[in-house]
């Protein structure tokens, strides 16, 4: 059940993946307009995970799965209300929010319902629900949007959403039971902000949630500026790229999972993050609908081994009764990664051009490749 609404819970999301920097660039928009849009949805979901994580491990899993399912509904129909770049702005903060309480709760109860032993395969299973929702999300959403408007693939997105809470509210509560006279209070000698930090994130989640960040920051410029892109090089429908990056991302996770069960982590998401570095060096030099396509293929590979492997590592290294805390961490830095990627990769683009901004968005990637493979060596994390 929480693997058939996360399904649509994406799906109905990644109808608009496309939709709205185009939407936003009818509206008048430029490119640094668009990053912003979608670089704010990114950083209004990155408030909110620490905050859904440290609920997840204190109320419970399910409230927040059904609130960011609610407002996901919602959002749409406020991208269909918005006739200006600020409105528009407001509605994609919004947005924002329903994906900093939903994701990371549904991820923990995947860690609730799964061994350490078989967590890599887990995740890399959980994350075909949104692989196939992004595989076939922007292409039905470009389509949509050139043969029946804008108005109704917002439409379209806020049905699929309200098929999606309906199944969610028959999930049932999967948050542990703390033990017996636990209290999670401060740390003796630590200063407020110590206090503050080891509240609302977790320290063990740390490392990973680096790698997740360097990985993500170039899904923020994919985001918003691959439709763009693919537009002033005439590649042809920009959904079809996310569609072969799904399809290929889909095709790894399961193997990527269990490789990552059986030798270690970082043996998986050091050459996932090289290989994604390699896909954005290919897609800055793309100059034909094929050469787009064979750059989606190549990131799918990287981007697909190593999500399940990071998440999976995050949950290694915290008890049970942080995995809320620890899946808040880490996607608090995919956050961060996918806003910060958005607005800086959007002011590269805008100085330097789109093969420069790719070539930035590679050397972050790059750069996790190469902090992973310090000590591939080391056990399962």
């Amino acid at each position: 059940m929480l693997w058939l609404a996360t399904f649509l819970f994406y799906f109905g999301f990644q109808l608009l993946l496309p939709v709205v920097p185009l939407y936003a660039a009818s509206l008048g928009g430029r490119e640094g307009d668009v990053g912003f849009i979608i670089g704010v949805f990114a950083l209004a979901a990155m408030l909110l995970r620490p905050i859904a994580g440290e609920l997840a491990d204190r109320v419970g899993r399910r409230p927040l799965v059904l609130v960011g399912t609610v407002i996901f509904a919602l959002a749409p129909l406020g991208y269909a209300a918005a006739r200006s770049i600020p409105v528009l702005l407001l509605a994609r903060l919004f947005h924002g929010v329903g994906m900093g309480l939903g994701p990371t709760a549904a991820t923990a109860v995947v860690t609730d319902l799964t061994p350490p032993e078989r967590r890599g395969a887990a995740m890399g299973l959980f994350g075909l629900a949104s692989a196939l929702g992004l595989a076939l999300g922007p292409y039905l959403g470009i389509e949509l949007a050139h043969r029946a408007g804008f108005a109704a693939s917002f439409a379209t997105a806020a049905a699929v959403e309200a098929v999606a809470l309906a199944l969610a509210w028959r999930l049932p509560e999967t948050r542990p039971a703390p033990p017996a006279g636990s209290a999670d209070g401060g740390v003796p000698g630590a200063g407020r902000l110590g206090q503050w930090a080891r509240r609302w994130f977790s320290a063990g989640a740390v490392f990973p949630a680096g790698l997740i960040l360097a990985l993500y920051v170039s899904y923020g410029g994919l985001a918003s500026f691959l439709p763009l892109f693919a537009a002033r090089r005439q590649l042809g429908n920009p959904g079809l790229f996310f569609t072969v990056f799904a399809v290929a991302s889909v095709a790894v996770r399961p193997v990527a999972g269990h490789v990552a069960d059986r030798v270690g982590r970082r043996a998986v998401v050091a050459p996932a993050l090289a290989v994604a570095a390699a896909s954005l060096v290919l897609l800055a030099f793309a100059a034909s609908p094929a050469g787009l396509l064979a750059a989606a293929a190549v990131y799918g590979v990287g981007f697909g081994a190593g999500q399940p492997a990071l998440l999976a590592m995050a949950t290694d290294r915290v008890p049970a009764q942080q995995r809320g805390r620890a899946m808040g961490t880490v996607y608090t830095a995919w956050e961060l990664g996918i806003s910060g990627g958005s607005v800086v990769l959007g002011l590269c683009a805008a100085r330097f051009g789109y093969a420069a901004m790719w070539g930035i968005a590679a050397a972050c990637a790059g750069a996790g490749a190469l902090a992973a493979l310090r000590d591939v060596g080391r056990a399962r994390g």
